[in-house]
């Protein structure tokens, strides 16, 4: 649901931690089917990893395209109200990730030429490398390095807009990942402004970061667009607000520079070829496109109809055209996704929550047809998942989902074990889904399994405007949908992110909050062997799947565009993003 990016292929860094981030193939992508299955959490890597598959794994290629001309993109969403879409440290759509990743380059980003081997590199970044217990980084920054003004990138930027992202006023969804850095809890609750574990030496080019425990994924982490650089003009004029077009900010480090934008649900988002860039982790130094346009708009159905008369160069494929699309326009992003689609059930909602109601969530999640939906939703373009957590993000366990599965008569075996212990349920369940795409589909067949199977009453309700935000509050989500495009290629990035304490009030939609679960997560953040990690990560995933069941997965995501024969090296990478600089236009 929300996005990353991006320069040289110097030296490695962390070799004290073997470089966890040197990732392994794990079953990358397509493979999703919604088998059973049981497990204990302490099963080695090679005995709980899917191998690889022919038609996931695959290797990124590239053409020499021609410089010059624009894209018209059709494929990115706006949501109503402030247009944060440029602003890295409030982004938390992978709609706005796709602008703020041509916008922005952070310290280290991931080489996905072999998408089931993603590399991390270190990109404005020269090197990175960490003590013993993985509790102290420190980045030592290129001196090549510019903003779209002219003024030259340096490590106090970096902690500019590090501590930018973590304050109260920002609010950032993103902005618990601060708590990371030693001190970050205070500036989250805005006792102070700045951290003294942050030292930036412009001098020295370094930047130094103190954590407050052992955390192995923290280079992989300062790959998202939260740890971009804010330059001093940009700190200047909107400080910690939002609105960035609206004000006249964002001034980048990226491919492409900020040069016009209209409102954000009817305007347009105009960006034009940053020649200060310094380049990517692939050894391009400058972007092929003069400009690239967003024509942005909160409806997936009206893009797709303007690109079909033939304006822009790419959309997104609206529910029930997957087949019609595919086969009109040859030219498809449909490769594996690291990305997720799932419901939240309120872990303290008084109807759902609680070890009482244990079974009920069961019932639910076995009385959904998943087939059915991604037959249905989607022309049975997506993977039926087992779990939370994608094939490809190193510790992957297959079919570690005991309940995330479809099975009737067990659901209903559950559901009147259940309703024999004492369990009523007095009025209809409430679905709550945010409008556009394929979820009407999904929740009114979600609507219709639980009262055929169950005999349980829903209710849909549908939310227009700032859905995440909306959903977020306290009590706002009894069964809410929600979904998640890898920041990062790590199994914490879904697991602490999603369900994750610190995640609460941001993209913890459904406030779970588990003690065992936490205790696993703690684990899993110090523990600096990747396999181990991977185990205590599994056994997180377990605990939330089997044995809260705070979760209902549907399916994993696969690439859900089409475009113009004119274009080239239009990719989504697993992450969903794009490589702007990559993408030409033939004539």
């Amino acid at each position: 649901m929300r996005k990353r990016l991006g320069s040289s292929n110097a030296g490695r860094g962390v070799a004290a931690l073997a470089l966890a981030f040197t990732l392994v193939a794990a079953g990358c992508g397509d493979s999703k089917d919604s088998s059973d299955g049981e497990s204990s959490g302490g099963d080695t890597a090679a005995s709980t990893t899917l191998p690889p598959r022919s038609d996931s794994c695959r290797t990124l290629k590239y053409e020499d395209a021609p410089e010059g001309g624009e894209f018209v993109d059709y494929a990115q969403l706006a949501s109503a109200g402030d247009n944060t879409s440029f602003d890295p440290g409030a982004v938390q759509t992978l709609d706005e990730s796709q602008i703020t990743g041509a916008l922005f380059d952070g310290l280290t980003d991931f080489d996905f030429t072999d998408t089931c081997n993603p590399e991390l590199k270190p990109l404005v970044a020269e090197s990175f490398e960490a003590n013993d217990d993985a509790t102290v980084f420190t980045f030592k920054i290129k001196d090549d390095q510019k903003f779209s003004n002219g003024e030259p990138v340096l490590p106090h930027n970096f902690k500019q807009g590090w501590e930018r992202a973590g304050s109260q006023e920002l609010a950032s969804s993103y902005g618990y990942l601060m708590a990371y850095v030693k001190g970050g809890a205070d500036l989250l609750d805005g006792k102070v402004d700045t951290l003294d574990s942050i030292v930036a030496d412009d001098d020295a080019m370094t930047l130094e970061v103190t954590l407050e425990s052992p955390l192995a994924d923290f280079p992989a982490i300062v790959s998202f667009s939260s740890f971009s650089p804010i330059s001093d003009e940009d700190i200047a004029r909107v400080g910690n607000t939002t609105g960035w077009g609206d004000k006249g900010a964002v001034i980048g480090n990226g491919p492409f520079k900020f040069e016009s934008a209209g409102s954000p649900d009817s305007g347009e988002v105009v960006l034009v070829r940053n020649d200060d860039w310094a380049g990517n982790v692939l050894g391009d130094t400058k972007a092929k496109l003069d400009k690239i346009t967003f024509k942005l708009t909160t409806d997936v159905e009206s893009a797709y109809q303007a690109f079909s008369a033939g304006e822009g160069d790419n959309a997104t494929i609206p529910s029930g055209k997957y087949k019609e699309a595919t086969a009109t326009y040859p030219n498809d992003t449909k490769s594996p996704q690291l990305g997720t689609y799932f419901f939240d059930i309120g872990h303290d909602d008084p109807v759902l929550g609680g070890e009482k109601n244990t079974k009920l969530r069961q019932a639910i999640s076995m009385a959904i047809d998943r087939d059915e939906i991604n037959t249905k939703a989607y022309e049975g373009a997506r993977i039926v998942s087992t779990g939370i957590t994608p094939p490809g993000i190193p510790g992957f366990k297959a079919d570690i989902g005991k309940y995330a599965k479809t099975d009737a008569a067990e659901a209903k075996k559950l559901y009147d074990e259940w309703v024999a212990d004492g369990g009523t349920l007095d009025g209809p369940i409430k679905i709550s889904f945010n409008t556009g795409g394929s979820h009407q589909t999904v929740v009114e067949i979600m609507q219709a399994n639980l009262k055929d199977v169950l005999g349980i009453d829903v209710e849909l309700n549908a939310i227009d405007e700032d859905y995440f935000k909306v959903i977020a509050q306290p009590g706002a989500c009894q069964v809410c949908r929600s979904g998640w495009y890898a920041d990062y290629p790590t199994y914490g990035n879904f697991m602490v992110d999603l369900f994750g304490k610190v995640s609460i009030g941001g993209n913890n939609l459904g406030g779970y909050d588990d003690e065992k679960f936490e205790a696993s997560l703690s684990n899993a953040l110090k523990e600096t062997d990747p396999t181990k990690r991977g185990e205590f990560y599994q056994a997180a995933e377990e605990r939330l799947l089997n044995e809260t069941t705070n979760a209902i997965p549907l399916n994993w995501y696969t690439g859900d565009q089409v475009y113009r024969d004119t274009v080239i090296n239009y990719d989504q990478q697993p992450l969903g993003n794009i490589l702007w600089e990559k993408i030409g236009k033939k004539g």
